[in-house]
């Protein structure tokens, strides 16, 4: 009898014990709710949205600071290729033309969400001057943004005129 009870007892710590590793792997790395659910979402196109008028608002008299500020909300090759870029003609064009432009976000909806990564759509209303030219360029456009969590910050991976 005693040896039943002491199996038993084993099952039952067997049984205790994988009930708490599977709470604890459900609340620390299964909760995908938690990564792509309602808030998530919220979150990403909340960053999508501030990093698209981020990246297409700037100006002569700061531009070193507007392409720091863009430079801060991405990631990846899209950070490298933006550098260039910017380096080679949006910086240029806004020092020595004084093209300004200024972004301004009216709407966005997420299209995917995942744990890591999500794909927001994002409308804006653009609009461009120069010294050439002070009467405003004004544009309605938008643009898939990527992005890709990074330190549990949403970044801008990709960014696609569409």
């Amino acid at each position: 009898m005693t040896a039943v009870r002491g199996r038993a007892l084993a099952l039952a710590a067997v049984v205790v014990a994988s009930a708490a590793v599977l709470v604890a792997v459900y609340l620390t790395q299964y909760r995908v709710d938690r990564a792509s659910g309602p808030a998530a979402e919220r979150s990403a196109v909340a960053a999508a949205s501030s990093a698209t008028a981020t990246l297409l608002s700037y100006a002569p008299d700061t531009i070193e600071e507007d392409l720091a500020a863009a430079k801060s909300v991405m990631t990846g090759d899209f950070a490298t290729y933006y550098g260039r870029f910017t380096a080679d003609v949006v910086g240029p064009a806004a020092r020595d033309h004084g093209v300004r432009g200024s972004a301004r976000v009216v709407d966005a909806a997420a299209m995917e969400v995942h744990s890591d990564h999500a794909t927001v759509l994002v409308f804006l209303h653009q609009e461009t001057t120069s010294a050439d030219r002070p009467e405003p360029a004004l544009t309605a456009s938008s643009v898939i943004v990527n992005l890709t969590r990074v330190d549990d910050r949403w970044l801008v991976s990709g960014f696609d005129p569409v």
